[in-house]
């Protein structure tokens, strides 16, 4: 089974009901899966076959599933651009995956008409709204297409996606995902993590592009209505979760500590929610606690990686309340093995370490990715015997459940010891002045690197660096503690909604043959 007969099977059992709203735009199932044939006919009218790449760098939209599961249903490759990225990032994705066509949105459409000559292999433009000189607009093209399905032979170990890796650290990558990858993540995501009824609202910050397009997909598979943001705002989050009822909630870190902050929060009813998830970027310990005072044990989390398909692990809302009543240090932990996975932590030599022990996070199965598209030396690096290599450092309890301690480029060394900055990052964002931190390392004449921390405060707030240092010193071996204090407004953040701490790190160690 493929993902486009998913599609189709959603629109037969659910056909007049809403299933997406999106910037004033509804559209039924039915019309989603019409209008998802049209673009795969329409696709195939411009002459391209199944196995062909077609890359969707567009902002959140309705039309944004009518392409993708078009794409799906039509045997192409969808190269999906995180409309957060900029020009450069995106034209380097397109011209890396080979795209034949391009499907985008005015706001990114106006930085890329100038950059269209750099992309020589791209064949035709689609703009989702109103085209700039050079492309054609989405309506024009979807009504050129037949409404019946493509009769495209679909299998599931055909390439689905190309999904790129953010790109904190370098160039992004081309994860290679097949059909069956997708199908496995979306079980794992509704068995364990997002189980989505029917009678669901579904209201999903975040870039179609990422994670949340996968949550997306399981509410459309499974009938659930899909409200999507343009961008987020928590007054207008909170005031949609009152209005629609909303009752679940997949997001980030940051999705929940902007709506706990928010100083209007206890005026809006939020008794329909059931479900807040939150990944992609560690929770502090203590905003995590403030979270479950104000929702319940309603939440969960999930670990995962485009090379593992955002599933390796997941702490469920029973976890939660487990660890709260009887382990709390186990809020700190991103949960146990999804039911496809096999999960180890290893030394450098690829031995599985005793209990307790860190080392990094490998894992197998299901949603486990080949490798990198036209990449065979990253694919060698990180895929070896049938194991993707994280490249996250962890550890593991005894009774199966996996705590990350950091990214293994972010361990700072300083004196030749070994500084993990989440365990100085948990504690920076224990002081009550601070609303959220993160810590590289820095380049020292004398130890090689120091540690040096960024520090946004919460709202009318006052701390000095002194003060935050000392505060570290009195939790910390000396050694860990910050050696410097920056205070930012707000901490960047990649497209993916992490913390990006190459452009914290980056300024630092320009110049220099090595940043390690």
């Amino acid at each position: 089974m493929d993902v486009g007969t998913l599609v189709s099977r959603a629109a037969r059992w659910h056909s007049g009901k809403t299933a997406i709203v999106c910037s004033g735009k509804e559209r039924t199932f039915a019309q989603i899966d019409e209008n998802a044939n049209r673009v795969a006919n329409a696709l195939a009218g411009l002459g391209l076959a199944k196995g062909d790449r077609v890359a969707l760098y567009a902002d959140n939209s309705v039309e944004y599933f009518e392409v993708l599961f078009g794409l799906f249903k039509g045997g192409l490759i969808s190269v999906g651009v995180n409309s957060m990225l900029s020009a450069v990032e995106g034209v380097h994705i397109i011209n890396h995956s080979g795209a034949r066509v391009v499907i985008t949105s005015p706001r990114i459409a106006e930085g890329l008409s100038s950059r269209i000559p750099e992309m020589p292999a791209v064949e035709g433009w689609v703009c989702v709204g109103e085209p700039p000189e050079g492309m054609r607009g989405y309506g024009e093209f979807v009504r050129g297409g037949k409404p019946s399905p493509p009769g495209v032979r679909v299998n599931e170990g055909d390439l689905a996606q190309l999904f790129y890796t953010g790109g904190t650290t370098g160039a992004p990558k081309g994860v290679m995902v097949t059909h069956d990858i997708v199908m496995n993540a979306l079980r794992n995501i509704q068995a364990e993590f997002v189980p989505i009824r029917q009678s669901d609202v579904v209201l999903s910050p975040g870039s179609l592009a990422h994670a949340s397009g996968y949550y997306s997909m399981v509410t459309f598979i499974m009938g659930g209505k899909l409200l999507i943001p343009v961008g987020f705002d928590p007054a207008e989050a909170l005031g949609t979760i009152e209005r629609e009822r909303v009752t679940v909630i997949p997001g980030y870190p940051v999705t929940l500590i902007r709506l706990i902050d928010h100083p209007g929060l206890g005026k809006y009813d939020l008794g329909s929610l059931r479900l807040l998830t939150y990944g992609a970027s560690p929770m502090p310990a203590d905003k995590l606690r403030e979270a479950l005072g104000v929702f319940g044990m309603k939440l969960a989390q999930g670990y995962g990686q485009a090379e593992a398909m955002m599933t390796i692990t997941c702490l469920t809302p029973e976890d939660h309340a487990h660890a709260l009543a009887e382990n709390p240090g186990r809020l700190t932990s991103c949960g146990r093995p999804y039911m496809t996975q096999e999960v180890r932590v290893v030394d450098e030599g690829d031995r599985e370490v005793t209990r307790g022990g860190k080392g990094e996070v490998i894992t197998r199965g299901k949603v486990c990715t080949a490798g990198y598209w036209n990449n065979p030396q990253a694919t060698a690096e990180t895929v070896r015997d049938g194991w993707v290599h994280t490249g996250d450092v962890g550890w593991m309890d005894e009774e199966g459940y996996l705590y990350l301690v950091d990214r293994k480029k972010d361990v700072i060394i300083s004196g030749g010891e070994n500084i993990y900055a989440r365990e100085v990052e948990d504690v920076l964002n224990g002081h009550p002045a601070v609303a959220e931190a993160a810590v590289v390392g820095v380049p020292d004449e004398e130890w090689g690197e120091s540690v040096k921390a960024f520090v946004a405060l919460k709202p009318g707030m006052r701390a000095t660096g002194e003060e935050i240092i000392q505060f570290c010193k009195e939790r910390l071996s000396s050694y860990k503690k910050p050696k410097s204090v920056d205070f930012l407004g707000e901490l960047p953040r990649t497209a993916a909604s992490k913390i990006s701490k190459k452009d914290l790190r980056d300024p630092y160690w320009a110049g220099r043959a090595r940043k390690i």
